[in-house]
């Protein structure tokens, strides 16, 4: 190139004699993968010196988009052979592109015969790293070798995209230390093979969907043109700082991460994985292969995966805890591990089998927990009806599973150990043989189970099933509602759930109380959220009020109860809405008494405890300690937080009868408040049922 100019300089000068200096002046010149405008060459010919230099305004290389400006090639001794122009001291001063002024020293060789030009230039500063950098230009293309040190990140970003090198389009600091080795033709590259550590990177893309805090990883890659598709293998390593992909977070410094692939990507936009594999420590390790398409609404379009281990707690908290922020399952306790090989095809999900090991998953709050959770589970697509040529191949069907836990909670209810044997074949789930669960001290005997359209809008639950003696004391205790005794047993027929809503079909009934309660149209909202919705009616009937009472302590009462709750809806398992009716049964037989405590406690809720109190405290009331009744009822109706009360019959002055008095000694409690607030209502009645009672004199 330059140094050509020099020698013609130099032959000049021998023609005319003794000649100092020469200086030629080239508008354009032009030679494999580079060319130069505005030239300038001047020799320097004292007597045995050779020293040339030149000075071009524009110098563009086939390998770079960007011209350099203002290049001065210092030559103090030119080396002149028949087929090669070298100088080996060379001194090149540039401004080059997105690193401004430059002087570095460099090694400069012109092919006379070819116009090859080889360069090899040292000490090229970026920020506080630094570039060595050799290349070749000839006829059937370029060459480069950069070896990269301690280079500022956001420098090296620019350099790949002047390179055309892949890089991701992020904003970001740290130090590279790199060693690649590219080729190409003109401004095309062919090949390119990188080994890079990156060091304390932080950054972020513009939508925030990636990031990195002091992250340090080692990437050893190689690309290369395969026809109009690249050919590519890559290496990754990690085991310092933090890293989010949106919505997965990774602690590298926890879990070291190293994961390596090979494939092809090819000019129709496929991302072909011929091997993949991953070993993120004390999280994951597996391998497999498949194909991704960047361009389909469903991007991966086949897969093939060997999951040899899913270990938790490091699974949970890497790649499930992030997705269920905005659920009960947001600080699951972990343990455990599971093994999986899954395939997909066509972008559809075709076979997944899983091996669990002894999972155990508790949320805190006892709404689940499970314990040592192991079995198989297999599930594969649905299968195709086969055709009349294919009558001697029937479908593949699914393998069966079996799945057994230790024990677990679900909704505060305690579960015992149990196994589950079905079958799991594209959107349905059917049990095989029935299952025991015990529940409380009692136990669901399930006879059948099944889900249909699983992951669709018209999913289908349906369970036919049996609920064999459960203490009613221990519901109480963990749902947290004022204890009592009896069982509560029967069959479940027709439970179901849809769009996250779980309905029963039959009536479930106690035996309680020396009486029976029926539960129906029982409906349960969003059962595993942070705020389950529960809906049904109850029906109470003959009721034993001396086993009633005892159990709430509130006070003696003897006879018997009926009534209903219609409407009941509790938010959060706390009661906000029904229609509460409580009432002697007409034609009830047995002895109807009532305690001092009682009768104080009653009118109290009704808004009447003053006067009561005064009554018995006074006159010849204050001997008695029960009292005769004719009947006795209270209503509420709940709305906004406002009990609308009533009583068994209109009283006096607009009151109502909450207990109507009969024979001697006699006495009515009649109510006075239309409308109590619940809440305090609420606390009230927990007083009453925490106190002793009062004491008559």
């Amino acid at each position: 190139m330059l140094t050509a100019l020099a020698l013609f300089a130099m032959a000049m000068a021998t023609l005319v004699g003794a000649v100092d200096e020469i200086e030629l002046e080239v508008e354009q010149i032009e030679g494999a993968g580079w060319s130069a405008q505005g030239v300038v060459v001047r020799a320097d010919l004292p007597e045995g010196s050779s020293g040339v230099s030149a000075t071009v305004s524009r110098l563009r290389l086939s390998s770079i988009k960007d011209e350099l400006r203002n290049v001065r090639i210092e030559c103090p001794a030119l080396e002149v052979s028949a087929d090669v122009i070298r100088c080996a001291k060379a001194r090149i001063v540039a401004s080059l592109p997105s690193l401004g002024s430059q002087t570095v020293p460099g090694d400069v060789r012109y092919a006379r015969t070819t116009g090859a030009l080889d360069l090899n230039l040292r000490g090229l500063r970026v920020g506080q790293g630094q570039i060595n950098l050799a290349a070749a230009l000839n006829d059937s293309g370029w060459r480069a070798t950069a070896d990269i040190s301690r280079l500022p990140l956001d420098e090296t970003l620019k350099l790949a995209k002047q390179w055309q090198l892949p890089a991701p389009e992020l904003t970001a600091t740290g130090l590279v230390t790199a060693s690649i080795n590219a080729s190409g033709t003109d401004t095309a590259l062919r090949a390119a093979d990188v080994t890079a550590t990156v060091s304390e990177l932080t950054g972020n893309n513009e939508s925030g969907s990636l990031a990195a805090d002091r992250l340090s990883f080692e990437l050893r890659a190689k690309l290369g043109r395969a026809g109009a598709d690249w050919r590519y293998e890559a290496t990754i390593k990690s085991a310092a700082g933090q890293a989010y992909a949106q919505p997965i977070f990774l602690d590298l410094g926890v879990h070291p991460l190293e994961a390596s692939a090979r494939g092809l990507w090819t000019n129709a936009g496929l991302l072909v994985v011929d091997h993949f594999a991953i070993d993120h420590r004390e999280v994951a390790r597996g391998s497999g292969k498949g194909t991704i398409d960047l361009d389909a609404e469903q991007p991966l379009r086949a897969l093939r995966f060997d999951l040899q281990s899913l270990q938790f707690p490091g699974a949970y908290t890497s790649y499930f805890q992030p997705l269920l922020l905005d659920t009960g399952f947001k600080s699951l306790q972990t343990s455990g591990a599971l093994s999986a090989a899954l395939s997909i095809e066509d972008g559809t999900p075709r076979q997944a089998s899983l091996r669990f090991d002894k999972v155990s998953l508790d949320d805190g709050a006892r709404n689940f927990v499970l314990h040592e959770l192991s079995g198989e589970w297999h599930w594969l697509d649905a299968p195709s009806a086969s055709s009349d040529d294919d009558e001697d191949s029937p479908p593949q069907r699914s393998p069966n599973s079996t799945l057994s836990w230790a024990s677990g909670t679900l909704l505060n209810l305690d579960l015992g150990a149990t196994e589950l044997h079905f079958n799991t074949q594209g959107r349905q789930i059917r049990l095989l043989q029935p299952a025991h669960i015990p529940v409380l001290d009692g136990a669901i005997a399930v006879e059948s189970f099944r889900i249909r359209n699983a992951g669709l809008p018209t999913v289908a639950f349906m369970v036919d099933a049996s609920i064999q003696p459960i203490s009613v004391r221990q519901l109480c205790q963990a749902f947290g509602w004022p204890e009592f005794g009896g069982k509560i047993s029967g069959n479940i027929s027709k439970l179901r759930m849809r769009d996250r809503i779980v309905t029963l079909g039959t009536t479930l009934t106690a035996q309680v109380f020396d009486g029976e309660v029926r539960i129906s149209d029982l409906r349960l909202e969003q059962p595993f959220s942070q705020w389950p919705r529960f809906r049904s009616n109850i029906a109470l009937e003959n009721l034993d009020l001396n086993l009633v009472t005892g159990a709430f302590s509130f006070g003696g009462m003897t006879g018997r109860l009926s009534g209903a709750i219609s409407g009941l809806e509790l938010f959060n398992w706390t009661p906000v809405a029904f229609d509460a009716r409580l009432f002697t049964p007409p034609g009830d037989r047995s002895r109807h008494r009532i305690s001092q405590r009682a009768v104080e406690n009653i009118g109290s809720i009704g808004g009447g405890g003053a006067g009561v109190t005064a009554a018995l405290s006074s006159g010849v009331m204050r001997f008695f300690d029960e009292f005769n009744y004719d009947r006795l009822g209270v209503s509420c109706r709940l709305e906004q937080d406002v009990c609308h009360m009533d009583g068994v019959a209109p009283a006096p002055n607009g009151g109502y009868y909450l207990v109507k008095g009969k024979g001697l000694p006699r006495i009515d409690v009649i109510g006075s408040s239309r409308r109590v607030d619940w809440p305090r209502l609420v606390r009230q009645l927990i007083a009453i049922t925490e106190s002793e009672g009062p004491v008559v004199q």
